[in-house]
């Protein structure tokens, strides 16, 4: 019908509106159709906007903040019931942006002011002449005049207009076959973001010149999705070969090869974890890359293991890797032919995936 519009309960002070747009667009404001009862001191509401193209509110970014009555006070005609005789536009308010905001999704809050929020105007709301006991006593707020309940004020509208310049196709950034709905489709199917936390560990012992680790987990603890590993402080002596015996190695262009092309060292870290039948199994095998040291190298399982005892074992070219000298001290004797630097003392920390916002905020403390 055309009188009929929007009102809220009138215990209800503040409503929010939430208008999602068919596409991205860039959008210049929004325009409130006054109902067909119009408003009143004590009805005009707060309007505050805010706009994103995501729909979570901590990104959001906030328009504008209007007061609806002092835009009223220079459009007396939106004030009291719609007139009989036919209007060409239909009454209305426009809260425009400073500048236009490329967006989808658009919040819209209407609040009423607080009792005794608004300006004091001696010449209407008082009569310093009248004979009250207290010409000051605040006078009741009268709702709209097509209200229901003629005591206490509420919020109401006709409909909310968002108006701006929709995104061209051709610019909106599209999926490699151009199909929205598998983007938003495979979107609602992705899992949510998970990180890895730190699994405790009970106790932890280094066997075979800490080249294995055992560690001991509490029966408390979640499955196991996979492992970190800090790279080691050894080094690779590189040494090189060249192919003519004859060879000047001072000579630069002598052809020189690398040993690491030759003969390249790798290192592998063999996993396994107690079973159901008291007995170790392996679980995987994993190459090492070649990196920077203390570089945290991250491993999944094939699968969660759930386990009391979990074993790391460092396998390959062991003998090919040796100490930093620039970390040794000067006469530092060395009991073992192998690097010390190869050792898996605190190198190896067990994680496993969870939701970060159902662990709540202590749980980062324990991320890795």
């Amino acid at each position: 019908p055309q009188h009929s519009y929007w009102r809220a309960p009138s215990n209800c002070n503040s409503v929010e509106f939430v208008v999602t747009l068919s596409n991205i667009s860039d959008v210049s404001g929004v325009t409130l159709v006054v109902s067909s009862c119009g408003y009143t001191e004590a009805d005009t509401p707060t309007v505050q906007i805010w706009a994103s193209n995501k729909i979570s509110k901590e990104e959001r970014s906030c328009m504008g903040k209007w007061e609806a009555q002092s835009l009223l006070e220079s459009s007396p005609e939106l004030y009291g019931p719609e007139k009989s005789d036919v209007q060409k536009l239909p009454r209305h308010i426009k809260f425009s942006f400073r500048n236009p905001v490329r967006c989808r999704i658009i919040w819209i809050t209407l609040r009423l002011q607080r009792a005794g929020s608004a300006s004091v105007n001696l010449g209407k709301d008082f009569n310093l002449m009248s004979l009250d006991e207290n010409p000051f006593a605040e006078q009741s707020r009268r709702a709209s005049f097509g209200s229901i309940d003629n005591e206490d004020p509420h919020l109401h509208a006709k409909r909310i207009l968002v108006f701006g310049t929709p995104l061209r196709t051709d610019t909106r950034p599209t999926t490699p076959d151009g199909s929205e709905q598998l983007q938003l489709k495979n979107w609602l199917e992705k899992p949510p973001q998970l990180n890895r936390f730190k699994v405790p560990i009970e106790t932890e012992r280094l066997i075979e010149n800490d080249l294995m680790l055992e560690q001991y987990i509490l029966p408390s603890s979640p499955t196991v999705a996979g492992f970190r590993l800090d790279y080691f402080s050894a080094i690779k002596p590189r040494v090189t070969h060249s192919p003519m015996s004859d060879v000047n190695v001072w000579n630069p262009s002598s052809l020189l090869v690398d040993e690491r092309h030759i003969t390249p060292a790798i290192l592998y870290v063999q996993v396994s974890a107690l079973q159901e039948n008291h007995n170790m199994e392996t679980i995987a095998e994993y190459r090492i890359p070649e990196t920077a040291p203390g570089t945290p190298l991250y491993f999944d399982f094939p699968r969660k293991i759930q386990t009391r005892r979990i074993a790391f074992r460092l396998v390959g070219d062991i003998a090919a890797f040796t100490d930093d000298p620039t970390e040794q001290e000067d006469g530092e004797y060395r009991s073992s032919p192998l690097a010390t630097g190869l050792s898996l003392a605190n190198r190896v920390k067990l994680y496993y995936y969870a939701d970060p916002y159902e662990l709540g905020k202590w749980a980062s403390l324990s991320t890795i």
